[in-house]
């Protein structure tokens, strides 16, 4: 419900679970929980992100006795932009994200830290139109380069399903 506080606590500790607690399996409840806790923010149909590097310009200038210097810059500055910042949920090394899809609705569990370019470090939780968790999947990506431009495709392979109770 809006207004209402989320307990970041509680959803970086069922994130955890849902990750790390068994390489084939989760707990269906676990997965019940994290829908109930999150809050329901609206994410964009389709996703544009664009990240890279750069090395930035050097600095110049003029030391006494020492006369005109250059300094190169040799440390790499990143960029990383994303059209949905604003749709995730940050809790504990996690951000996620809530998706409501006609054939039921899905959460999305991501590192914080991860790179777009790292495959395996993030998951999405599927749920059938009553909230019943019908299984997870873990991120991939297909990578396409033209010269020096590298497209990234993310997708998904199913990966753990609901533990039987």
């Amino acid at each position: 419900m809006p207004g209402e506080p989320v307990n970041r606590f509680l959803i970086a500790a069922i994130a955890d679970r849902l990750i790390y607690d068994d390489g084939t399996q989760f707990d269906p409840a676990d997965a019940r929980a994290l829908l109930d806790a999150l809050p329901r923010r609206r994410s964009p149909r389709f996703e544009l992100g664009i990240s890279g590097k750069y090395k930035g310009p050097g600095t110049r200038g003029y030391a006494p006795g020492v006369g005109d210097v250059n300094i190169d810059a040799d440390k790499e500055k990143k960029f990383d932009y994303k059209t949905s910042q604003d749709a995730y949920t940050r809790a504990g090394q996690w951000k996620l994200s809530w998706s409501p899809t006609w054939r039921g609705q899905w959460v999305e569990i991501e590192q914080v830290m991860a790179d777009a370019t790292d495959e395996g470090r993030g998951a999405r939780l599927r749920y059938d139109r009553s909230g019943k968790p019908v299984g997870m999947d873990i991120r991939t990506v297909a990578r396409f380069r033209i010269a020096v431009v590298t497209f990234l495709f993310p997708g998904w392979a199913p990966w753990k399903k609901p533990a039987s109770t």
